[in-house]
């Protein structure tokens, strides 16, 4: 009778359903729908930084969280859950650092294999998550994502670029020198001779070859800036050649001449000149010193290797090439050399000529000739005596063959002492 009595309650209770009332309904939506806009997005805000705790604890307590499923681990499951966890062949672990560890599900501990069993639930995959370090197999540098350049900014050498420098590596002669422009990128040496000769960046390259043998050039051109040959050529030896000039003027044959000799182990010898020379080759040339100035004489050889000699040498002309002609004669004179006026060098050079006397008063002609032979002895012509003492008259000649070099023309004056 009481159980009857109270099975009677619980049914009566267990079918209870209150009237709907619709009104009622729609008075509670309204009340939902006002919740304020500021709530929600709290809510927001407080789901975000429950997030980022979790995700930092993750991070920072690596450790904690593996000791702890390390301990869930080795518990026996004594509940059974049912939901039915399935990892796929193909499914790809995100994290290179996690382990998982599966049940064996073939059998149970009776024996029975789960797949044919019925109301069969499977177990519950653990996962052990290990901690964020990196494994000595991997290079750390690699997974932090640095290089050797991230660290070190500075670039290797590039390799020696020979177009930067405008160099000819065929050989060349003793006495020449080795011009090459600065260069920014590299440091040069040159190896010479027995000696280093080293240059630094932007500096230019002046070396004068004065020796035979072999001249080597390097750059720090290497990967770590070492030095590289990056050529070389031979300095071939010069003729030998000597020059030696006798800076008097002589005038064997009326003419203003300087003698120049030259010595070689070359038989050909040219010879260059700012003056007149007599001839071109050979081991003695004369210049010819008709003009007062500076001559400047150049001997040259060449050897059968290519290789040239040259020596020079810069001669004073002390004054200007004029006949010869004194200045001032006396006709009482006992020496016949001071007695007559004609140009010394008309008597020894044998060139036609025309010489003439000018009164400087009227221009008119005091004295004619064309015969070195025939030299004025002081009298005017126009009236046949001798003409008035410590007067200067003017006298003109003019050569009718004048040698290379020589003026046509020559001009000074006389006074009859």
């Amino acid at each position: 009778m009481k159980d009857g009595l109270e099975n009677s309650f619980k049914e009566a209770l267990n079918n209870f359903e209150l009237p709907y009332d619709a009104q009622a309904w729609e008075s509670l939506n309204k009340k939902l729908s006002a919740k304020k806009w500021y709530q929600a997005t709290q809510i927001k805000w407080s789901a975000a930084f429950i997030i980022a705790i979790g995700i930092a604890t993750y991070f920072i307590l690596p450790t904690s969280n593996t000791h702890a499923l390390k301990e869930t681990e080795n518990k026996p499951s004594t509940k059974e859950t049912n939901s039915h966890i399935s990892v796929k062949n193909d499914q790809t672990i995100n994290s290179p650092s996690t382990k998982q560890h599966f049940v064996d599900q073939t059998t149970n501990s009776k024996g029975i294999d789960p797949v044919i069993s019925t109301g069969y639930t499977p177990p519950v995959v653990v996962t052990e998550l290990v901690p964020h370090s990196i494994p000595l197999s991997l290079d750390q540098m690699e997974v932090l994502g640095l290089t050797d350049k991230g660290i070190d900014e500075s670039l290797p050498t590039p390799p020696y670029n020979r177009s930067l420098v405008e160099i000819d590596f065929k050989n060349r002669c003793q006495g020449e020198t080795l011009q090459l422009e600065e260069n920014k990128n590299y440091e040069r040496l040159i190896n010479y001779a027995g000696k280093e000769f080293h240059y630094t960046y932007n500096e230019p390259i002046s070396l004068k070859l004065s020796e035979p043998g072999k001249v080597v050039l390097l750059a720090n051109s290497g990967p770590y800036g070492q030095f590289e040959e990056f050529g070389s050529f031979d300095i071939n030896p010069s003729p030998v050649l000597s020059m030696n000039t006798d800076r008097t003027i002589t005038y064997e044959d009326g003419l203003p001449k300087i003698t120049c000799q030259a010595e070689s182990n070359e038989s050909q010898i040219s010879w260059h000149s700012t003056y007149v020379l007599n001839s071109t080759s050979g081991k003695n040339v004369e210049v010819f010193a008709f003009d007062k100035g500076y001559a400047i004489v150049e001997a040259q050889v060449k050897a059968s290797n290519g290789c040239i000699a040259k020596e020079k040498e810069m001669i004073q002309i002390p004054s200007d090439y004029n006949l010869l002609a004194v200045n001032a004669f006396n006709p009482q004179s006992q020496d016949s050399r001071n007695s007559t006026f004609m140009p010394y060098a008309l008597t020894i050079r044998q060139t036609p000529f025309r010489l003439i006397v000018l009164d400087p008063d009227n221009g008119g002609i005091v004295f004619e000739t064309t015969d070195a032979n025939n030299a004025w002895d002081g009298i005017d012509r126009r009236d046949g005596k001798l003409v008035p003492g410590n007067k200067a008259y003017i006298w003109k000649v003019v050569i009718q063959r004048p040698v290379q070099g020589e003026k046509g023309e020559y001009r000074g004056t006389i006074v009859r002492m």
